[in-house]
């Protein structure tokens, strides 16, 4: 069992991150132990806690990776969600963009 420090460690996030994760039930302890109630969690839940981590790099949000991890099989239509999502605000983005280069052009070129 790994404590909380070493969790983080292991899956290189913030214990900021593994509370958020614990409070919105997206990875919960193993089990708590000891008077201080600590938390601990199993290779299992650091394996999980590494693909919540993928899935957050890949613009996933979380509620499409609770999705994925209650039914592993939607990842492939999920993903492609996320990619259509993703591409709509890259298009958005690069409007914007443009549209402040020439706001900077239109004043000061």
């Amino acid at each position: 069992m790994k404590t909380v420090g070493e969790v983080c460690q292991a899956a290189n996030v913030t214990r900021k991150t593994l509370y958020y994760y614990d409070r919105i039930g997206l990875l919960k302890p193993t089990e708590r132990s000891g008077g201080q109630n600590y938390k601990l969690y199993d290779d299992d839940a650091v394996d999980k806690l590494k693909r919540i981590r993928e899935m957050r790099r890949a613009g996933l949000k979380i509620a499409e990776i609770k999705t994925v991890l209650n039914d592993p099989g939607s990842l492939p239509d999920v993903v492609s969600d996320a990619i259509s999502r993703l591409t709509q605000e890259k298009t958005a983005v690069e409007q914007q963009i443009s549209c402040a280069e020439k706001l900077l052009s239109d004043h000061f070129g």
